[in-house]
């Protein structure tokens, strides 16, 4: 049974893609993927008669008897092919099997074509008129909950019992995504995203993940608190609307695959601009100011203070500076705190405090702790 499948071509006159395909849950999906200016990568969901088509002829095809590479081979196939040099790459593992990897240039084992041909039709656009069909999709979700309030003159907190609500909703023909929040339905947060590239992607997606979910009203729902109203609306002017609890008895097996593709989406677009970047408002010297920098001395633990001429520096850093203990010799530290200090404020004496040499990246702090360390050894 497949576990994992990557499959990267060159070439071909389409260019350069990759894909993957894998199990989750017992279900099949597929990914493309994509370069970040494009957006994030959609996950597509497979239906299970297509997804027990697929894997059943997959396997047939015996990829773990292939060659691991296809170089040099059928000259002449080669000659006739040259005009669409490819390259090719695939990564295949089956459960509980050691991966296999595969390559080649311009040759290809036997059932290649087999293989393009299966792949082919599990990632067409399936169902296109089934699932293009979603214009719009929104999402209620309400809780009652406790809200702490704090009285800044008896200096005390108050607690009340408020309704939570959280809202999202994304449509076709405005290309936004927008997500909310309410205290006693007065929105405290609102975000809107315009999503062009993806919109189609989400919608195509969402109809996947409720196509086959029961539209029967929810019955015995007692007294729970979370409740979710679920509506798609269809371009043909129909509406479906779902109400359910919001845990695993009212939502479909595919609630955190449909939560993943928002993750995704509001993430890459961002939630937070520079306003709220601290690594960059945190710098900039003043008039009259001094860079010191306390620097933590490992195994010993010990701190130190040096100066600095550069202001691209954060903590955390690893910066080079003069050993303490042995003469023309550097040792690697790391930046624990950085301070902005006029000359009255300076933590040590301006002229007993040594520069740093520089900063180094990563490799070069693992590159320095191969060699002997002065500090260490003393």
């Amino acid at each position: 049974m497949l576990e994992y499948l990557n499959l990267k071509l060159d070439g071909l006159g389409v260019g350069e893609s990759s894909l993957n395909i894998w199990m989750k849950n017992g279900r099949l999906r597929y990914s493309y993927d994509v370069e970040q200016e494009d957006g994030p990568a959609m996950i597509l969901n497979v239906s299970r008669e297509r997804a027990s088509y697929f894997l059943k002829n997959l396997e047939n095809l015996n990829l773990y008897r292939w060659k691991e590479q296809y170089f040099g081979e059928k000259k002449e196939k080669r000659r006739e092919i040259s005009a669409l040099s490819s390259r090719w790459y695939l990564l295949y593992k089956e459960v509980d099997k050691e991966a296999r990897e595969f390559q080649g240039l311009n040759d290809f084992p036997k059932e290649w074509e087999s293989l393009m041909s299966l792949i082919a039709d599990l990632t067409v656009d399936m169902d296109c008129l089934r699932f293009n069909e979603l214009s719009a999709f929104s999402l209620d979700v309400r809780d009652c909950r406790e809200q702490i309030l704090w009285n800044p003159l008896s200096k005390e907190e108050n607690s009340v019992e408020v309704e939570y609500q959280e809202f999202l909703q994304i449509s076709r023909t405005n290309k936004k995504l927008i997500y909310q929040q309410y205290i006693n339905n007065i929105f405290t947060v609102k975000h809107e995203y315009n999503i062009p590239n993806i919109v189609d992607y989400l919608l195509g997606n969402i109809e996947r993940y409720f196509s086959t979910f029961s539209e029967k009203e929810q019955e015995d729902v007692g007294e729970a608190s979370s409740k979710v109203i679920i509506s798609l609306y269809f371009q043909n002017g129909t509406k479906r609307v779902l109400r359910r609890t919001y845990d695993r008895y009212g939502l479909p097996d595919d609630w955190d695959d449909f939560l993943d593709d928002f993750r995704k989406t509001l993430a890459y677009h961002g939630v937070f601009g520079i306003l709220f970047d601290s690594g960059l408002y945190h710098h900039g010297v003043k008039e009259e100011e001094y860079i010191y920098l306390s620097c933590i001395f490992e195994p010993n633990g010990k701190t130190y203070y040096y100066r600095s001429k550069e202001d691209n520096l954060s903590i955390g850093d690893f910066v080079l500076v003069p050993s303490t203990k042995q003469e023309n010799a550097e040792t690697v530290v790391m930046i624990s705190e950085i301070m902005y200090c006029k000359k009255e404020d300076v933590p040590y004496p301006l002229e007993k405090t040594k520069f740093i040499v520089r900063k180094i990246d990563d490799g070069g702090f693992y590159n320095f702790l191969s060699q002997n360390n002065p500090d260490e050894e003393a």
